[in-house]
Parts: C-alpha cells; sequence; structure tokens
C-alpha cells in the first residue's frame, strides 16, 4: 500500500485516478483507523458484500485493476503490485495521454 499512496500523490494532477477498495467487512470502522495509522491519503471505496470482487472475477487480495480514459477495463492482475516500478508508471502515464 505505500506505493499506491506514493503513486496516488505522485500522479495527482495528471489525469490519473487511482481508488482502493477494501473487502473488509467491518467497513469503515475497520479501514479508517488502518488508513489513519499510515498516513493514507487516497480514496477508498467499501466493498463489504465483495460485490465489485465478484463481478471481476477477483478470487483473493490485492487486485489491480486499471482502466483507459474512456473507463474500459485495460489491465487487471492479482497478488502485489509495486506502483513504484518505472515500467508500471511509464504504462500508467501512457494510458493517460
Amino acid at each position: 500500500m505505500p506505493s499506491v499512496q506514493r503513486a496516488f500523490t505522485d500522479f495527482q494532477g495528471k489525469n490519473i485516478r487511482i481508488l482502493t477498495i477494501s473487502i473488509d467487512e467491518g467497513g469503515s470502522k475497520d479501514v479508517a483507523p488502518f488508513l489513519a495509522e499510515h498516513h493514507y491519503t487516497m480514496p477508498v471505496a467499501l466493498d463489504v458484500k465483495a460485490e465489485v470482487f465478484a463481478r471481476y472475477g477477483l478470487f483473493g487480495t490485492p487486485g489491480t485493476f486499471i482502466a483507459d480514459r474512456q473507463g474500459m477495463l485495460v489491465a487487471k492482475g492479482f497478488g502485489p503490485v509495486d506502483f513504484d516500478r518505472p515500467d508500471f508508471r511509464k504504462y500508467i502515464l501512457d494510458l493517460a495521454g
């Protein structure tokens, strides 16, 4: 999550949106303290019933989805992603145009 926060901060103002989704069953009462403790400021949507996960075929966490400028899903992956990797950042910046 630290690399996700860095990407969120670095991409602000670059026509790139980063949204995280939590499937914690406790919802915001579990998520808010975690975000505050780690000083995370990126937006978090709550999916306590894992409906988004099911819709997109996720079977574990973490999962990463990348949508293009039209909102079309262009890539997805399962497992940790290092948002600091230069090739990953270039891919995202190229999508943003």
